[in-house]
C-alpha cells in the first residue's frame, strides 16, 4: 500500500503563511467527486486551481519535495496540476481515484480537534466498501499516496471549523505530458 504520512515537517510560521495564502485564493464552484453519469445527486464543490507560481508563493513546495525525496516508491515526479479544496460540513464526497497519478496532499488548517472528523479514508482497490487506511485530519500533515487507491473525504462536523482546506498536488511520470 503506497501511502506515506509526514507530520511536523513544516514550521508553524510557514504553516501560517500557507493558510493565509490559501484563504486568499480565488475559489470557484466546480468539480464533484464521483462519476456524474452514475450519481446525478453529485453537488459541485468549492476549489481553487493553482498555478506553479501560486505553489512557489505559498512556500510549501520545499516541504513537499523533501517528503517525496524520502519516499522511494513516489517515482512520478512531473507536476500535472494543483488544487486547493475547500470542504464544508454539509458537502458530500464520493469514493474516487486518480488513475496514473501520485498525489501529495497537505492539511492546511492550523487547528483541529478530536470530534471534528475530516478524515481522508482510503479504500481497498478491489472491495471499495472496505477501509484499508484512515488519516485523521492532522494540521500540517503531508500525505503521499498512489492515486490509484480509491479514497474519499469525510467532511468535518458542524462543530468543527466552517472550512476544511486541503492542498493536492498531482504528479505523473516524467515521460507523460
Amino acid at each position: 500500500m503506497n501511502i506515506s504520512c509526514f507530520d511536523d515537517t513544516i514550521p508553524y510560521n510557514v504553516r501560517q503563511h500557507i493558510l493565509s495564502f490559501c484563504a486568499n485564493s480565488k475559489f470557484i464552484l466546480g468539480w464533484s467527486d464521483g462519476l456524474k453519469i452514475e450519481n446525478d445527486k453529485a453537488i459541485p464543490n468549492l476549489h481553487s486551481s493553482w498555478t506553479e507560481n501560486d505553489l512557489e508563493e505559498s512556500n510549501i513546495l520545499p516541504y513537499i519535495i523533501e517528503s517525496i525525496d524520502k519516499t522511494s516508491w513516489f517515482t512520478k515526479k512531473s507536476l500535472k496540476s494543483i488544487k486547493l479544496n475547500l470542504v464544508k460540513s454539509d458537502d458530500v464526497h464520493f469514493i474516487h481515484s486518480h488513475p496514473n497519478e501520485y498525489v501529495a496532499l497537505y492539511y492546511v488548517n492550523l487547528n483541529w480537534e478530536d470530534g471534528w472528523y475530516g478524515e481522508t479514508i482510503f479504500h481497498d482497490p478491489i472491495h471499495v466498501d472496505e477501509v484499508i487506511f484512515t488519516s485523521l485530519y492532522n494540521p500540517g500533515r503531508i500525505i503521499l499516496f498512489d492515486g490509484e487507491i480509491p479514497h474519499s473525504i469525510r467532511p468535518q462536523s458542524t462543530r468543527g471549523p466552517k472550512y476544511r482546506m486541503t492542498l493536492s498536488l498531482f504528479f505523473v511520470d516524467n515521460n507523460t505530458d
